[in-house]
């Protein structure tokens, strides 16, 4: 016995010691095997929150969703990890499509009961900051859909959504008939190609957005009255990843590819300049190495020009490459994102922190049964990317006034918290497991001594001894998450 509780020390050790990598404020442990990111004011409180996607298809009881809540600053904490069921999210993310303001999640869903797969949208509608109910929309086939998308193709104000099966050489729309409801899917099936990717926008300022599919060829379908009318841009390459934005900055959107080249490890970017009049100029192929195989296009230095974030494949981290206009890249930017056992990553940039610059988000998982790692590098505005949040001064000088630290760690029997803050301020502690479960909490306490310890036994709160495992503390100050630790009981 005392050999298994040696060796359980020694090995929740191991763990402790990976999970604190890295600055805590930026790094946080998720359910397992996370595919998907997005952030979104899921509240309306001012502030972008995380929705996380889990690929768990094989096990309805673990989770396919993690919401994560922003307390204004940057720091994030789990809020809710119960909506499980059989499906996976290749590419989560949010939109209002109820016109209530509140954005809804919008989700994959599969049922097998029948024998045959059947599959579904599930949108998990927003009432408030909360997801109480869900509507699932057929799709009618049982073919695995690689990717969904939005966009309001048919010019009503309403957002639709857009679909692609790539096994199965379709893609297909759903539109929005109002609060709740969609039309059947309406496929529409490509030849010679397997549309990998698809992203919607406005080409031609008709007020209809258009869809970009790219796989083997990259094809334009400019929505219209009854249809669509296809261009084909280029039928001589495979392209990984698509997207649309007004690149030059001429008040007209353009359209971005991106392939990862494997045999010479390098990546090629191809940009197409709108130039009206559904017509577009082909700008000659930007190369790079190492390879990528996924970007995002979004403006880090707030100069109006959208630059390009590649995340890269040998999983190393990420580069930028900054937007000079006309179509002219800068030199290129390394931020690192450690993790080179990952066997997927994923990304999504957008202000978390609301210092007004765009930060990076970066998913990450080792394997499929163990817990994975989301981790955020704060954009400071200057060229850097930091694992802190770039807050206001006065938020700045309360981190800097502000201690939380534990011992001993890892524990057996008690453990203590200490507790470094201003007079009068107010202070609570929460104790979490890694699944977001509340485990046990301290009384909220006004501080009247600057250095302030509080112990716990290792009970949950019912008063019983928690199980041995990693724990995840979060210190509240004034109402506002200020601090998280990680500790380990054996």
């Amino acid at each position: 016995m005392k050999s298994k509780t040696k060796l359980f020390f020694i090995i929740c050790s191991l763990l402790f010691i990976a999970f604190i990598q890295g600055d805590n404020k930026s790094e946080y442990i998720i359910p397992r095997s996370i595919w998907s990111v997005y952030a979104d004011d899921i509240n309306l409180d001012g502030d972008n929150d995380i929705i996380v996607g889990h690929r768990t298809m094989w096990q309805d009881t673990n989770p396919t969703i993690t919401i994560m809540e922003n307390n204004n600053y940057g720091v994030f904490e789990i809020k809710d990890t119960s909506k499980v069921f059989c499906g996976y999210q290749q590419n989560i993310f949010s939109i209002d499509l109820n016109n209530n303001e509140y954005p809804d999640i919008v989700a994959f869903y599969s049922d097998f009961s029948t024998g045959i797969a059947q599959r579904y949208i599930r949108i998990y509608y927003n009432d408030n900051g909360e997801f109480p109910d869900y509507v699932n929309f057929t799709l009618n086939s049982s073919s695995i859909f690689s990717y969904i998308n939005h966009g309001d193709i048919n010019g009503d104000g309403l957002t639709d959504l857009v679909v692609t099966a790539a096994g199965d050489h379709f893609w297909g729309v759903l539109y929005n008939y109002g609060p709740g409801y969609f039309s059947a899917p309406i496929y529409h099936y490509v030849t010679g190609y397997f549309p990998q990717r698809l992203t919607c926008g406005d080409l031609n300022g008709d007020g209809r957005d258009d869809v970009v599919i790219i796989g083997q060829s990259t094809e334009v379908y400019f929505s219209i009255p009854g249809g669509f009318q296809c261009l084909i841009l280029e039928q001589n390459s495979w392209k990984s990843d698509v997207a649309i934005a007004d690149f030059d900055n001429d008040g007209d959107n353009d359209i971005i590819t991106v392939a990862g080249v494997i045999i010479v490890n390098v990546t090629s970017v191809i940009m197409y300049e709108n130039k009206g009049n559904n017509v577009f100029d082909t700008i000659p192929e930007f190369w790079f190495q190492p390879m990528a195989y996924k970007f995002s296009v979004i403006d880090f230095n707030n100069d109006t020009l959208p630059d390009i974030l590649f995340q890269l494949d040998n999983n190393s981290g990420h580069v930028i490459y900054y937007n000079k206009g006309n179509f002219q890249l800068a030199d290129s930017q390394l931020v690192i994102i450690e993790g080179n056992n990952d066997i997927h990553r994923n990304i999504f940039c957008d202000d978390m922190d609301n210092n007004g610059y765009n930060d990076i988000i970066t998913i990450r998982s080792e394997s499929v049964l163990s817990p994975s790692i989301l981790d955020i590098r704060f954009n400071d505005g200057n060229g850097n990317f930091v694992p802190n949040p770039v807050v206001s001064v006065e938020e700045q000088e309360r981190h800097e006034t502000l201690t939380f630290r534990s011992y001993p760690n890892p524990f057996h029997e008690e453990i203590t918290f200490e507790i470094h803050a201003k007079e009068k301020d107010q202070i609570e502690i929460s104790i979490y497991d890694l699944n977001g479960r509340l485990i046990s909490c301290f009384p909220k306490k006004v501080v009247t001594d600057r250095m302030n310890k509080l112990k716990w036994q290792g009970l949950d709160h019912t008063g019983k001894i928690a199980h041995p495992g990693i724990f995840i503390v979060v210190l509240k100050v004034n109402g506002v998450i200020q601090r998280s630790i990680k500790t380990v009981k054996f």
